[in-house]
């Protein structure tokens, strides 16, 4: 009995040192977790915060902002603006009906419309992309639990249709879908933006205004063009306003700067709004003068009149019977538009003879010719840094019979782009040497370092520069008296050019109602600062190259001299004033103000006198200042308001005092 009651308490005392040893334990372990919490709550752990920062705040990825694109002055014609997209959680929308009706206006959509959009098998449907801030507000309140906003950016075009097929658009997720946003994509896309955000207890993340004012990391790059806005704006102005007045399917038109090959403008109609490309025809992005192709006509015969002389067969003064206008070759005849005699080559390029200039050509030779069109780059792609050019379409010569070389002669049976045949005459204009046309002249980084760099680029030697010179004499002869481009001249400078008025090819023949109506010209003619190559396609009514298309050339040319400050290279019968008003009318005052284009007066400046320099730019200022040999003592900014000695007074000692003023 003894010895189980001593068993009993050794058992009792056991487990007394067993739960002391656990409460032991328990203290500790409380202390020691205490002493944790202690710790984690007041010590600055780097490694900590980093977990914790993963509980409430949310990385965002956002769309890349798109680079921006300027023009040869720096003035933005594209650029990445903040802007959200709508998404929605649908099965998370309590009322139905009421969320229709509250967001609809908001989104500026149709009940039906949203409807649509809302599938309940989905998880996740975007409703709207690109609404602003102040939207943003609005729609996030109609019911926080279903809608998320997502900070995206959108591709703004600030002059609208100016530019438009040269640019191109941006698509929705921020891709370029055509012109230059498609060609310079991989640039301007830059790197992808990461930003953060707050998240709530249900894991939603939100934005404070903290966190958007916050600077994104834009690694985004820019691009600069050799295009100018204002020569850009005045091109297709005067585009379209032929094209609606005379009825045309399409038209074209190029600014060249023959000595780099720098495209200054470019323009086709219709044209389009970037803004809101998907509301216009998908054949409204293309930029037709690079794409697209057509039989050039007379235009061609300034090729063989070159061909001829830099072969050194024929001499400008040397005389071709062109047959009163008819001359059969194999089973075809060859007509002239007037009976011609006797004509030499200059004669025959003025007055546009076909039987002449085929003449000339048979004297040439086909292969002599073949090989000169092709280093002028007829049937070849000229390089220029845009997506889908064109080649053309020539046969090799040697494949050619008599009749077929007679067309290709005067622009018959070949097929080329407008820029092909601007090319080809900055070539001319260049002194015979061919460069690469371009529109982008260099690319940056975020930090203004740069990273490509298009540097005028020739791609052969076409003619001798003495024979350049004398193709660019003879082709002044088209717009005197008595050329078939009189209404291509412009007063107080010299125009060459040449005009063209190509039957169409339709259904296997030569259609005697549908024609391509061309004239492509430089200025001034003793040192061309640009050729113009316009294009007027199915002209209704009034159909020849020299009524339609020449008279754009003189409206565009006359814009970009004053734009390039270019001075008077002749003198003139009539004050040029008078000439400039007729002109200004067509032009919106907000543009003319854009162009800061030269004044009027500021052109009639002899030798002798003073410019007038008032109303003029900074910049157009210090070019005309450089033209006339004068020392300039600039006062002030914005525009030229007052000048000492005033307009007109005799050059004695070469300066002249310019105040300007912002008022």
């Amino acid at each position: 009995m003894k010895k189980r009651n001593f068993q009993k308490d050794i058992g009792k005392r056991q487990r007394r040192q067993k739960m002391a040893v656990l409460g032991v334990f328990f203290v500790f372990a409380f202390l020691a977790i205490s002493y944790r919490c202690v710790f984690l709550h007041l010590s600055d752990d780097p490694k900590l915060a980093r977990r914790a920062q993963t509980q409430y705040i949310a990385k965002i990825e956002e769309p890349p902002p798109r680079g921006n694109i300027f023009d040869a002055d720096n003035e933005e014609l594209a650029v990445s603006v903040p802007s959200y997209s709508v998404a929605v959680r649908p099965r998370r929308i309590q009322n139905k009906e009421k969320f229709l009706s509250s967001i609809s206006p908001l989104l500026n959509m149709s009940i039906h419309d949203v409807s649509e959009k809302l599938d309940f098998e989905k998880k996740y449907v975007w409703l709207k992309r690109y609404v602003g801030r102040e939207e943003k507000e609005k729609i996030s309140q109609i019911d926080p639990k279903a809608i998320e906003m997502v900070k995206t950016s959108k591709r703004y075009y600030p002059n609208r249709e100016v530019a438009s097929q040269i640019l191109g658009a941006v698509g929705p997720d921020n891709n370029g879908l055509s012109g230059l946003e498609l060609f310079y994509d991989k640039f301007l896309k830059g790197g992808k933006n990461k930003s953060e955000a707050f998240r709530d207890a249900r894991g939603k993340a939100y934005e404070t205004e903290e966190t958007l004012e916050a600077e994104n990391v834009k690694e985004v790059n820019h691009v600069y063009l050799t295009t100018r806005k204002n020569i850009q704006y005045v091109t297709e102005k005067e585009l379209n306003d032929v094209c609606t007045e005379h009825h045309a399917k399409s038209c074209s038109a190029i600014v060249i700067e023959p000595q780099t090959g720098a495209v200054l403008a470019m323009s086709t109609y219709p044209n389009f709004n970037p803004n809101e490309y998907q509301n216009y025809n998908l054949n409204t992005w293309r930029n037709l003068a690079v794409t697209d192709t057509f039989e050039p006509g007379s235009t061609f015969k300034t090729i063989m009149a070159a061909a001829a002389l830099e072969t050194g067969v024929v001499k400008s003064s040397e005389k071709f019977f062109c047959e009163n206008g008819a001359l059969k070759v194999g089973n075809n005849v060859i007509h002239d538009h007037e009976k011609y005699g006797m004509m030499n080559l200059r004669e025959i390029l003025k007055v546009s003879s076909n039987i002449g200039i085929y003449k000339v050509g048979k004297r040439v030779g086909k292969k002599a010719f073949g090989d000169i069109v092709s280093l002028f780059g007829f049937g070849k792609k000229t390089g220029i840094d845009y997506p889908g050019e064109s080649s053309g379409f020539m046969r090799a010569s040697s494949s050619w019979q008599d009749i077929e070389f007679a067309n290709v002669s005067f622009g018959q049976g070949l097929r080329v782009t407008p820029l092909q045949m601007a090319s080809s005459y900055a070539t001319i204009a260049n002194g015979g040497v061919r460069m690469r046309p371009y529109f982008v002249r260099k690319i940056t980084d975020p930090s203004g370092n740069i990273i490509f760099e298009n540097k005028p680029q020739s791609v052969s030697r076409v003619l001798a520069k003495k024979v350049a010179d004398e193709v660019i004499d003879m082709m002044t002869e088209v717009t005197k008296e008595g050329g078939t481009a009189t209404k291509a001249a412009l007063p107080g400078y010299s125009v060459a050019g040449k005009t063209g008025t190509a039957q169409k090819f339709v259904n296997g023949a030569y259609s005697h109602a549908k024609f391509m109506s061309s004239f492509i010209g430089m200025v001034p003619a003793e040192n061309p600062r640009f050729v113009i190559a316009v294009n007027i396609d199915e002209p209704q009514g009034v159909i020849y190259g020299g009524l339609v298309a020449a008279p754009v050339f003189k409206k565009i040319a006359w814009e970009a001299l004053r734009d390039l400050g270019v001075a008077p290279t002749q003198p003139f019968e009539k004050p040029i004033t008078e000439y400039a008003r007729h002109e200004e009318k067509k032009i919106s005052p907000s543009h003319v103000a854009e162009a800061e284009a030269v004044s009027e007066a500021a052109v009639q400046f002899s030798k002798n006198q003073i410019p007038d320099f008032r109303g003029l730019s900074k910049r157009r200022v210090i070019a005309l200042l450089d033209q006339s040999g004068l020392e300039g003592e600039i006062v002030g900014t914005g525009m030229a308001v007052s000048q000492e000695p005033p307009p007109g007074t005799s050059i004695v000692d070469k300066k002249v005092k310019i105040i300007f003023s912002t008022q």
